[in-house]
């Protein structure tokens, strides 16, 4: 009980059940809408179709899709997976983003308590970190609008860290050593393996270690390696392009929320 106690200071949207239970249903919910929206938006970058301006349709009959239609997860369960206008089956890949963004959004806000600058710019980059890795696992190019996203996210929310400036400089210089690191990795692999690798997965990498500082640059880049290993073993079994944006996503996600557990458990990291 003393522990439960003392989260409501510390995390304050356990200080009441009622307000608890509706911010995490509200984040859900939110997880989900932005789901739908990036995952329609990666396919149509794939695609090179105008994610901006154009209407969802149907893959199949490409009938224009009607508000009834992208409620997430409640018209792809009313529709039992299939097209209203042609019965077509759906695929069930994006109720399945729709229900794993709904809860991530529920556990970055569960784990770290409240709502500040750290976690808004993690909210939109797990967003935006599921568009660009469906995109590069689809096509095996990252593409550099999403990471001119991110970029805009760190500058939005960087300023308003209770540590900015520190935490700015340490960003900087982790990007700096990761980015420098991947790219020695990526040519050195490249002349052994004889394959064409570009440095999408550096630049990935370098703008998320912005948001972590030192200490979760070097566990996202521990995740990293393990999650890299197994995404190029899969790659590579199933004779496709190598797609690493997925396992530095998961990294960065994992060291994030990973970070937020230990503070929660007032256990301290020691590096």
């Amino acid at each position: 009980m003393d522990f439960f106690h003392n989260l409501e200071f510390t995390y304050p949207i356990y200080g009441n059940v009622f307000v608890t239970v509706y911010v995490l249903v509200m984040a859900f919910a939110f997880g989900s809408i932005f789901a739908s929206f990036i995952t329609c938006a990666a396919w149509r970058v794939v695609r090179h179709e105008d994610w901006v301006k154009g209407h969802s349709h149907c893959d199949t009959c490409g009938h224009e899709l009607s508000t009834a239609d992208l409620f997430p997860i409640i018209s792809y369960v009313a529709l039992k997976g299939k097209c209203r206008y042609c019965g077509s089956k759906v695929p069930p890949r994006d109720l399945i983003f729709e229900i794993l963004l709904g809860l991530l959004f529920a556990g970055t806000l569960a784990l770290h308590g409240s709502v500040d600058a750290a976690v808004v710019a993690a909210l939109a980059l797990e967003m935006l970190l599921l568009g660009l890795s469906l995109a590069d696992w689809d096509s095996g190019v990252i593409p550099d609008g999403f990471l001119v996203a991110i970029l805009v996210v760190w500058i939005m929310t960087v300023g308003f860290r209770p540590d900015a400036q520190r935490f700015a400089m340490e960003g900087v210089i982790a990007s700096a050593c990761v980015g420098l690191l991947m790219a020695i990795g990526t040519a050195v692999a490249g002349k052994i393996t004889k394959a064409k690798s570009g440095y999408g997965p550096a630049k990935l990498a370098m703008c998320l270690v912005l948001f972590l500082g030192f200490r979760g640059s070097v566990m996202a880049v521990c995740i990293g390696i393990v999650l890299g290993i197994v995404f190029a073993l899969v790659c590579k079994s199933k004779k496709r392009k190598m797609s690493l944006a997925p396992a530095i996503s998961l990294a960065f996600i994992a060291a994030f929320l990973f970070k937020d557990l230990l503070v929660l458990l007032g256990v301290q990291l020691p590096f």
